[in-house]
């Protein structure tokens, strides 16, 4: 069986060996417990109930046990099933109506082109990347625009949950930024309390004292979730286009050309490059799947990113082409009863933004060095600088 190392620094899901090793088989191993690289195998496994999301097994693998994380993660919406999971999601669910996101897109297109006249010859990430998402967050949520910068920090480093494994200063990191998301969610609480508005905070503090249908606790970690998702995975998502762009301006000039391409583009640029290049699942009893044997406590990693390039589900997938009709859905966004409420939120923002970045300029070109976060878990340059030329 061969083996990846997903924990090394310079590990990319998309390197040669990665694709040789999908071509073998379905799945590989690496330093985290077997790696599954195809695509149907990903979809299966994660609507598998034998797995989970790992709950607390997932911090004692990497050495927490107690503390302002385990607090946190232990208790997440995402590693509660059935009737509690439906429950903490029926509050959460409130934020991401259809009807709630249409009503949203005429401020983050206005938004976007507020920040397209920042971003020429500068840090894509924090010219644009970064700003949006907290922008759109804070009208959705109810954050004043003048704490955006004080949780910008707390909701990228959170996100860095998802690579515990590659050591360094991680851990420390998002203790961090969960201890200083839970003291700045808990003066909303009290704040929304006092002076309710028309926001999500504000209804689901109203939700949480006249249904009662949630404690105190559970409110304040599924905001916090909630600024996270929200924040990070679509700064990431952002950024990570715009490197496909780079890599393939005539995608860019085709798209400037056929804007009727934009929701093809948006899906393709979420397959080609995701922000979540691998999520992982924990084995709750021991099976066998596929020939593997899997033993309860195993953790299973799904490369996604590899996996959403398979050519057995998307034919020519291993080409970038936002003409292309891709029948597949997302693996990204996971499947079933967890599928990710914030999908089509990530969706209008890329879909609003995008095109005004296209209007406005030619192909992105990266004029500097672009370091990356880990490829496990949530994955995206850390800074892009770039250059937009003037549109022929």
């Amino acid at each position: 069986m061969p083996y990846l190392n997903v924990v090394d620094p310079a590990f990319d899901f998309t390197a040669p060996e990665v694709f040789a090793a999908q071509a073998a088989g379905w799945h590989a191993d690496s330093p985290l417990g077997p790696l599954v690289l195809r695509y149907a195998e990903t979809q299966e496994l994660l609507r598998d109930r034998r797995l989970d999301h790992g709950g607390d097994g997932y911090l004692q693998q990497n050495g927490i046990t107690a503390g302002p994380i385990h607090d946190w993660w232990a208790p997440m919406i995402v590693n509660h099933d059935g009737a509690d999971h439906r429950r903490l999601r029926g509050l959460v669910s409130r934020a991401f109506t259809p009807r709630t996101i249409d009503r949203l897109r005429p401020f983050i297109a206005s938004m976007a082109e507020s920040l397209a006249d920042e971003v020429q010859d500068a840090d894509f990430v924090d010219a644009f990347a970064n700003r949006l998402p907290l922008a759109v967050m804070g009208e959705l949520l109810g954050v004043p625009a003048a704490d955006h910068d004080i949780f910008s920090v707390w909701s990228s480093d959170i996100g860095l949950i998802f690579a515990l494994a590659a050591g360094g200063d991680t851990e420390a990191r998002v203790e961090r930024a969960v201890a200083g998301l839970d003291g700045y969610v808990d003066t909303l609480i009290d704040e929304k309390t006092r002076h309710p508005a028309d926001d999500l905070i504000s209804k689901m503090v109203a939700a949480w004292r006249n249904e009662k249908t949630v404690t105190r606790e559970e409110l304040r970690n599924l905001l916090v979730t909630l600024v996270f998702g929200a924040h990070d995975n679509t700064r990431h998502q952002l950024s990570n286009t715009m490197v496909s762009f780079a890599e393939h301006p005539a995608q860019w000039t085709l798209l400037r050309n056929r804007p009727e391409l934009i929701e093809r583009a948006v899906t393709e640029t979420m397959r080609w490059r995701p922000s979540a290049a691998s999520v992982f699942r924990r084995a709750t009893e021991d099976f066998e799947f596929q020939g593997l044997a899997i033993t309860a406590g195993t953790f299973v990693t799904m490369a996604v990113q590899t996996a959403q390039r398979d050519p057995r589900a998307y034919p020519g997938g291993e080409t970038f082409n936002i003409a292309a009709v891709r029948e597949a859905p997302l693996l990204q966004f996971g499947a079933g009863p967890h599928y990710c409420l914030g999908s089509a939120l990530a969706g209008a923002q890329l879909s609003e933004a995008l095109p005004v970045l296209v209007r406005r300029f030619g192909p992105p070109v990266i004029t500097g060095e672009v370091t990356w976060r880990p490829a496990i878990g949530t994955h995206g340059p850390n800074e892009l600088p770039l250059r937009f030329p003037t549109p022929a």
